[in-house]
């Protein structure tokens, strides 16, 4: 049976906001909100971009190489659209830059565009902080539960006995050892976030 409405729903919570990447023309100009970013390997699988899973992945098994993508959200001034911002390892090295600098990513202003004007050209991002004390920027999403839904994979992460009925396991992490490690610089300290 269906239960049509006659008004849009209060809240969209249960909804991942939009996914953008760096546009083939033009420029993306935006605010991160959230405080730093996360990343995982992933493979183009299917058609899609989909995350490795270990310990078996399918497009693994299938011989599909991995690449790490990193996500932050992010606000255009211009329609105060609240999005995730999809972005590969080497434009996620200026935003770890960034990090370091300024201790959050919140704040900062960045421009993506292609180099050449190529579809899958290389990203080349510029950054500067922005005046947080002129602006009210939104609450920053959980950016995983965002992409688990994007992905259709289990609210939680998985555990042994999940794992058995079927669900994935999705291993997301926050970037820091991944770009110190490409950076060759020191491993963060681990702390209770990370």
């Amino acid at each position: 049976m269906l239960n049509f409405d006659r008004q849009p729903p209060q809240s969209d919570t249960d909804r991942p906001l939009p996914l953008k990447r760096t546009p083939t023309l033009g420029r993306l100009r935006a605010m991160i909100t959230s405080p730093n970013l996360i990343g995982i390997h992933t493979h183009f699988f299917g058609g899609h971009t989909v995350p490795h899973e270990e310990p078996e992945c399918k497009a693994c098994i299938k011989g599909v190489p991995y690449r790490w993508h990193g996500w932050v959200s992010a606000i255009q001034a211009a329609n105060r659209l609240h999005f995730i911002f999809e972005f590969t390892a080497q434009a996620g090295e200026v935003f770890q830059t960034y990090f370091e600098a300024h201790q959050t990513l919140r704040g900062c202003i960045f421009d993506a565009e292609r180099m050449h004007h190529r579809r899958n050209g290389r990203v080349i991002l510029q950054v500067k902080p922005g005046d947080l004390a002129q602006l009210a920027l939104p609450e920053p999403p959980d950016l995983e539960a965002c992409l688990r839904i994007i992905w259709q994979l289990p609210a939680e992460p998985t555990t042994e006995a999940t794992k058995k009925n079927g669900q994935r396991a999705l291993h997301v992490n926050n970037a820091d050892h991944f770009l110190a490690d490409r950076l060759g610089l020191p491993a963060p300290k681990k702390t209770k976030a990370s």
